[in-house]
């Protein structure tokens, strides 16, 4: 019979006693851990405040310390697997309860001494500080005596309706934990996700290995930084899980070198040390670790953090695809696959303000269409005029190649940025084109289209602005299609 059994006269399920004894706990251990942290905020003013205040700081520290340990000797003691189940007298838990409030007393005595001593001296904050630790220190009272009456199986406070409701509590949360299905089925997106291991313990690697394995992760082993930093080589994993005790490079050293060339989100680690410090894992998530697990390994805890890791990566992944996939719509016509023409009259504007800057070095534009395209509308339909847009933005895409810039900016208008310098020659590089395209025939569903283009050309030394230059060659395109068409008209600068 438990000790919640005996009081209440009913059976009570152990994880409800179980999740009441932390709640008792945890009672304790806030109040305690935060006067922990006063502590240290008081101590640096006083510090720096050239003020005299050691042995009383020394007091109220050691008092912090001793009041934890001896809380949690005794809660091992009387509520742990080897706790007694032997009623004891009145008087050894009025020594229990003694034991535990004489560094409470310590505490509240000494802070009570600084508030007293130090009123003018020291800043309103460290004073509303102690008065913080006191208040806590009432708090933890509190605790103490329901710690205390709870291992000795009554587990009143004020009245017993109170902790009923309480226990009651504490059995409805352990009743939902058990209908929280907390097995782990990986998504399809992440199984078969590569997993690179680094631990010089080869049993410690062996059981990583075999436990993400058996969840449909594929694993590899490093027992050493160099080791690991081969792996990386030859394959970037999706998650290294990075022992911070390794035999030649320690993890966090190993871990600055992977950040060197990877950021976290496309190769996240989980560090994993038996360091379970503040310190150490506050130093892991600064170098860039993901997530931190302590030795022993929890194999729930260990599958949980894997998991949520990998997912994360696979969701910024695919963020970043999407936001990949709309810059591409966003910039690029559909038809044909070449800049749209929102981002060639972009690159004309900028690189026309940087020649009268001084930046650049004049440039020319060429203006061109395909000659009797609705002609080719006509007698091959819509699908044969998309074959030969296509067929024409690749034939000007393998020769308008960068720094130049090609769009299409308009049924079957090109616009071409020629900024390469090499190009000095304007009439011939456009005969190359007008050439290639002449040659090229279209292949649509059995039949040969061949096609002519004509074009205009101008250059930024006879234009005052960007638009000025385009008018100059849209308006050359239409002297070449009445002279004709097949032919490229340019200024008398060439």
């Amino acid at each position: 019979m438990t000790k919640t059994d005996k009081y209440f006269g009913k059976a009570t399920s152990k994880g409800a006693e179980e999740i009441l004894l932390t709640q008792i706990k945890q009672e304790f251990t806030t109040p305690a851990d935060a006067i922990s942290d006063y502590i240290e905020l008081i101590e640096k003013n006083i510090n720096e405040s050239n003020l005299k205040a050691d042995e009383e700081l020394e007091q109220i520290k050691s008092g912090c310390k001793k009041l934890i340990d001896q809380y949690e000797e005794a809660f091992i003691e009387h509520t742990g697997p080897k706790a007694s189940t032997e009623d004891k007298t009145p008087e050894e838990y009025s020594e229990l309860r003694h034991n535990l409030r004489t560094p409470l007393n310590a505490i509240i005595g000494y802070s009570e001494i600084l508030i007293e001593d130090l009123e003018e001296d020291l800043s309103q904050q460290s004073i509303s500080d102690l008065e913080a630790i006191i208040n806590l220190s009432r708090e933890i009272e509190k605790a103490i005596e329901k710690f205390v009456d709870y291992i000795r199986g009554a587990l009143i406070d004020k009245s017993e309706g109170e902790v009923s409701d309480q226990l009651e509590s504490a059995e409805a949360l352990f009743k939902s934990l058990g209908n929280i299905d907390y097995t782990f089925e990986l998504n399809e997106h992440v199984q078969n996700a590569d997993v690179l291991i680094v631990d010089d313990n080869k049993t410690n690697c062996e059981v990583l290995e075999r436990r993400l394995n058996a969840q449909g992760l594929n694993c590899r082993t490093a027992y050493d930084g160099e080791s690991a930093i081969s792996e990386v080589k030859k394959k970037i994993p999706d998650l290294i899980l990075l022992d911070v005790i390794l035999p030649d490079i320690n993890g966090l050293e190993l871990l600055k070198i992977f950040r060197e060339d990877h950021q976290s989100d496309s190769l996240p680690v989980i560090m994993v040390s038996a360091f379970n410090d503040v310190d150490s894992i506050a130093k892991c998530i600064q170098l860039g670790a993901q997530d931190y697990l302590p030795k022993p390994l929890n194999g729930t805890i260990l599958l949980a953090k894997v998991v949520s890791c990998l997912e994360r990566k696979f969701f910024r992944e695919r963020e970043q695809e999407l936001v990949n996939e709309l810059h591409i719509r966003a910039t690029t016509d559909q038809l044909t696959g070449i800049y749209n023409r929102r981002v060639v009259f972009e690159a004309l504007e900028k690189s026309f303000k940087e020649v009268q800057a001084g930046e650049r070095e004049n440039f020319s534009v060429l203006m061109l269409d395909i000659d009797h395209f609705k002609k080719v509308n006509d007698t091959y339909g819509h699908a044969g005029g998309d074959e030969v847009l296509k067929i024409m933005a690749t034939t000007l895409n393998d020769l308008i190649t960068e720094p130049n810039i090609l769009g299409r900016i308009g049924g079957e208008e090109f616009l071409g940025v020629i900024l390469d310098k090499d190009i000095k020659d304007m009439a011939a590089f456009c005969d190359k084109l007008r050439t290639a395209i002449k040659d090229n025939v279209v292949d649509f569903e059995g039949k040969a289209i061949k096609i002519t283009s004509s074009g205009g050309v101008a250059n930024t030394e006879e234009s005052e602005n960007a638009s000025d230059l385009v008018n100059k060659a849209d308006e050359r395109l239409y002297e070449a299609k009445k002279k004709g068409r097949d032919q490229f008209i340019f200024s008398q600068v060439f």
